[in-house]
């Protein structure tokens, strides 16, 4: 028990699958959760209403998880567990239900949409099994947007009133009931078809097929039919449904994995089956300083694969190592077959790899956890910035520094820091600029260098990464800088505005994927820095504009000028206050403070 309540403990609120399995290694029991950490959570405490439960967290030796993008697709890759494993507790803590199914059928003139728990063979097509028939209820009811089937019992009394239900009229269904809505039978059997072909997974079969029903609708000038799929094709992919962890490709496949920190690695593989995922290994690689993602490719494939007997037909990978052909061979040599080795850059191969990464992602981190004795996970975007900016370790904690000047006066800069991706506001910093301006590269290097002596002395943390809100020359004068200061070697980018590039020091300049999860950490960080240092500089501004009004006020010093600012903050907040208010809230003299209340009043009226 103590394996798992500290795996428990470092579970991500993440959606994904979990296993629990005995000392031998069987699988006790599947189940979902749209958030592990607090679903797994809960089978640490007793439940007098469920003693099978407890029953089975006595028999539970393991904990293992496997994450994925949303509940949806953890309600179907726990369908797929259950059916490959047939855990003993699933049944019993479910009261002895059978597994409900959705069923089409078929036979009938119009098919109706159905949820059953009993399968028999009248011509109806079960799709299934599933688990958690709320959850499958739920997204059945978001799919009848996109696909209107009926779902009534009595399809017949209302056929012969010829009055449609009320789903109808909500377009949950396409109303072949009712004549008036004139449904064609082979349409409707169609639209069965395609939710069939959805929910087995064959997602981009039913996308192509629908998008040539479009145009050739839009050919014949059927702009009504046209209009109807173009609006099923964004339904679709604006649903959450299962599209990462099925495939309509049969074949079997090993997709990769991998997460690097401190040091260490974890390399996991997806064992997809038959189209579906169906089961999850993870290895550590100790003394993995030097080693990138295709290095550990090449290290899973001749020191884990080769060994095996059940080779699959297909290995998936983040990076190709450069004797992949040689590795391609050896694992086709082995298995007697062909076996490709294959780092696909799009479509769903792609998208089972990044599945694959953060399932690597959340093992290191739980292992990192377990370790050291406390908490401490890495977001999807920092995992996703180490892999794209090729890091040793994920930039957990990033700082970026950006200068703010409208000429030689007030230029200031502001630093700002993030860890794991979220503002960090106790390392926010903000100074004014010693060197004349304006010259960003002279600032620039100011800034660093007076920051990070600060690092060196510990009253700082250090960061992972540092970021420069410019291009190539801001960053080679914060290299230089920093060097005259800095203890050990530091990454350290910049980013371009107007482009969005990652500009790296001794490699070509790197455009990341609009929707990378990386550049979005990246861009809120350089964001956060103007805005910062921009607020900064309007309120010196400010306060300059306040002394160069006073200046002239006969009994204003520095120090009843520094009340007046304090107070005021501005020259239009000072402009609108009375007399009696000036004197009030600086603490001046009355005199004083009218004649300061004159001064600006003349001041308005010759400007």
């Amino acid at each position: 028990m103590g394996t798992i309540a500290a795996k428990i403990a470092n579970l991500p609120a993440a959606p994904g699958v979990y296993l629990f399995k005995d000392a031998r290694g069987e699988v006790l029991y599947v189940g979902k959760a749209n958030s592990l950490a607090s679903r797994v959570r809960s089978y640490l405490t007793h439940d007098p209403q469920r003693p099978r439960m407890d029953e089975m967290m006595e028999r539970a030796a393991d904990l293992d998880v496997i994450l994925t993008n949303t509940e949806a697709e953890a309600l179907l890759l726990e369908s797929t567990l259950v059916r490959q494993h047939r855990p003993h507790f699933n049944v019993l803590l479910k009261d002895d239900k059978s597994f409900p199914f959705v069923k089409l059928s078929m036979a009938d003139e119009y098919p109706r949409l159905s949820v059953t728990r009993r399968v028999v063979d009248d011509g109806s097509r079960y799709l299934g099994p599933f688990t958690d028939v709320k959850n499958l209820r739920r997204t059945l009811r978001d799919l009848r947007r996109v696909f209107p089937l009926r779902t009534c019992r009595n399809f017949e009394d209302y056929a012969k009133r010829d009055r449609p239900c009320l789903y109808y009229h909500i377009k949950r269904c396409a109303g072949p009931c009712y004549s008036r809505a004139r449904v064609d039978k082979a349409a409707y059997r169609s639209l069965a078809d395609e939710l069939a072909l959805l929910l087995t997974g064959r997602n981009d079969e039913l996308l192509a097929r629908l998008r040539a029903e479009m145009e050739g609708a839009a050919a014949d000038r059927r702009y009504e039919a046209a209009a109807q799929r173009r609006d099923q094709i964004q339904l679709i992919e604006r649903a959450q449904v299962p599209q990462n962890m099925v495939t309509s490709d049969v074949r079997d496949t090993d997709v990769l994995g991998t997460a690097r920190h401190a040091g260490r690695a974890v390399i996991v593989s997806l064992l997809v089956r038959g189209g579906s995922v169906v089961g999850k290994e993870s290895r550590v690689v100790e003394g993995a300083d030097g080693l990138d993602d295709a290095a550990l490719a090449e290290l899973w494939v001749t020191q884990h694969a080769l060994s095996r007997t059940d080779l699959p037909r297909r290995v998936l990978v983040g990076t190709l190592p450069e004797n992949h052909e040689a590795l391609a061979q050896a694992l086709s040599a082995r298995a007697g077959r062909v076996v490709e080795l294959l780092a696909p850059s799009r479509g769903r191969g792609r998208r089972m790899v990044e599945v694959a990464d953060k399932n690597a992602g959340a093992a290191l981190s739980d292992l990192a956890v377990r370790s050291d004795g406390k908490r401490a996970r890495f977001s999807p975007a920092v995992l996703a910035l180490q892999k794209e900016l090729g890091l040793a370790e994920p930039p957990h904690r990033m700082v970026c520094f950006d200068i703010s000047n409208f000429g030689p006066d007030q230029a200031v800069a502001a630093v700002v820091a993030s860890e794991d991706g979220r503002p960090r506001k106790s390392l926010y910093r903000r100074m004014r600029m010693r060197n004349p301006g304006p010259d960003d590269f002279a600032m620039i290097g100011e800034a660093v260098e007076r920051y990070w002596t600060r690092v060196e002395t510990g009253e700082l943390l250090r960061p992972d990464l540092v970021v420069i809100d410019g291009g190539a020359g801001q960053l080679s004068s914060a290299r230089t800088a920093i060097e005259r200061v800095a203890s050990r070697p530091v990454a350290m980018i910049g980013l371009a505005k107007r482009e969005e590039l990652v500009v790296r020091e001794g490699l070509p300049d790197l455009r990341l994927a609009r929707r990378s999860a990386g550049l979005r950490a990246l861009q809120r960080l350089r964001d956060e820095a103007h805005r910062f240092g921009l607020e900064y500089h309007r309120k010196l501004r400010s306060r300059a504009r306040i002394g160069s009004a006073l200046d002239s006020v006969p009994g204003i010093g520095p120090t009843r000028r520094a009340a007046l600012l304090k107070e005021f903050g501005s020259v239009d907040a000072l402009r609108a206050a009375t007399a009696e208010e000036i004197a009030a809230r600086a603490r001046v003299p009355r005199s004083l403070a009218q004649r300061v209340a004159e001064h600006l009043a003349g001041r308005e009226g010759a400007a």
